[in-house]
């Protein structure tokens, strides 16, 4: 059991840094066709003042873009659910297949 547990552990850990959630976000904007409304989200998110970098001396590009994602989401989940679901459903299926590719 306390193999599973640091298993999952490493499995969060992995998909909630700032570079996987990067990456993530690149592969959505290829995937889905953002509104006008959602680019706006994504650019302010993505301009955000960043002082995390700083401290965790991580690259720029994939804070501003991780930041950009979760804009996103957080915006998307209080003005259209059914968008956030769509978008949700997208990150379940992209994190679904990189598990399947890893075993």
């Amino acid at each position: 059991p306390n193999r599973r547990m640091s298993d999952l552990q490493n499995k969060v850990v992995s998909v909630v840094r700032a570079e996987a959630q990067a990456v993530l976000f690149q592969k959505l904007l290829k995937s889905i066709k953002l509104t006008p409304d959602e680019q706006s989200v994504v650019a302010r998110g993505r301009n955000a003042n960043l002082t995390v970098r700083k401290k965790n001396k991580g690259d720029a590009t994939a804070y501003q873009d991780s930041t950009a994602f979760e804009a996103l989401l957080g915006y998307t989940y209080i003005r259209d659910k059914n968008r956030f679901n769509e978008i949700i459903n997208w990150v379940k299926s992209e994190l679904d297949g990189d598990d399947s590719n890893s075993t």
